[in-house]
């Protein structure tokens, strides 16, 4: 039995959250808090597996709860969010601080939470698992030493070859894993297009936060936008982003509101796109994230010659995309995320 702590200052909002987790008979809300303070005091005092706080709250807001939990007693933590700009805001800070992921906060009821119940405890048993995991990282009963899974890629291995255009898929624990390659990468780098699952708000703010730590320009992509080097097009939230050729070169077309693998914008579409224009003179990334969104699309490429990098399980949040692109075969290397910059620049998709 999984066991959660919940904070939030409406008690209704507590009791609807407690009624949709215990429906699975997985997971047991064994702490209710109504602000940031009392949601620190239960964590310590009950070592939950999961911790998922609303943002705003009296006495102590959510993000300094976070920062405290997460420098005191870490855990996984989720946030309710409001689907606003400047909820937008406040909740990238609070995944850029350590927070798993995201929840859309409930504005017309609680059929909104009971709509989203199945992948929200899908998240949760993923994430506390793995965290239950890492604390028995690489031991066998009678504290023996275990073997990888696999042999650990070597960044040293990856061979330079003519790189005209980088393609990147993300989601659960992208927020972290994005600006931990954006910020490795040089001033000089091939154009990147970039799916990172988020709803229409977000994209913008990610984008933003993006720009404002990378060597490159990063902006929310434009339905028109032709690739240009030293910049990374984040594809906007609420619509499919494709490759498209232009009088001018290849650029980017938005069209789509219709969700593909269970999501808009997914990788799909524009990995599908990609492996149209372009073969073995591509580079794909696929990082952390639930399900696998990008597999059927990074198999397309890959059969064209384009070398893909998977995110290693060690690093991941959710060992999910970057998994089933490699059980799939589209995978040539995978690597701790804090290698991947460095991959990127040998194998020619950056200069120094």
């Amino acid at each position: 039995m999984l066991r959660v702590v919940t904070a939030d200052d409406s008690a209704f909002l507590r009791q609807v959250l407690k009624d949709v987790l215990e429906q699975s008979n997985k997971i047991e809300v064994i702490g209710e808090a109504k602000n940031g303070k009392e949601a620190i005091d239960l964590v310590k005092r009950l070592s939950p597996d999961v911790l998922i706080l609303d943002c705003e709250m009296p006495v102590m807001n959510g993000l300094e709860a976070l920062r405290r939990v997460m420098a005191e007693c870490p855990l996984p933590i989720f946030m309710f969010s409001s689907l606003t700009q400047e909820g937008a805001s406040v909740t990238l800070k609070a995944l850029e601080y350590g927070a798993i992921d995201f929840l859309p906060k409930p504005t017309k009821g609680a059929h909104e939470l009971e709509a989203i119940a199945d992948q929200l405890i899908r998240k949760i048993e993923l994430v506390s698992i793995k965290g239950r995991c890492r604390k028995m990282a690489g031991k066998e009963p009678g504290g023996k030493i275990q073997k990888p899974i696999r042999p650990k890629g070597d960044v040293n291995s990856v061979q330079k070859s003519r790189i005209d255009l980088i393609a990147v898929g993300s989601s659960t624990g992208g927020v972290q894993a994005a600006l931990e390659l954006i910020q490795g990468l040089p001033s000089k780098t091939k154009p990147i297009v970039w799916v990172q699952h988020m709803p229409p708000s977000f994209t913008n703010s990610f984008a933003n936060r993006l720009d404002s730590a990378a060597k490159i320009k990063v902006k929310e992509a434009e339905d028109g936008d032709i690739l240009e080097e030293n910049t990374c097009y984040i594809a906007r939230g609420g619509v499919q982003m494709k490759l498209q050729k232009y009088h001018s070169g290849i650029g980017l077309r938005l069209q789509g509101e219709e969700k593909v693998n269970g999501f808009c914008p997914s990788c799909n579409p524009l990995f599908d796109s990609v492996a149209e224009y372009y073969s073995d003179n591509v580079l794909g990334v696929i990082l952390t994230g639930m399900g696998d969104d990008g597999t059927k699309g990074l198999v397309k490429m890959h059969g064209k010659g384009a070398y893909v990098i998977g995110q290693n399980e060690e690093s991941c949040v959710v060992y999910g995309m970057p998994k089933a692109a490699f059980q799939a075969g589209a995978v040539d290397i995978e690597l701790d995320i804090k290698e991947i910059p460095s991959a990127i620049v040998k194998k020619g998709g950056a200069s120094l």
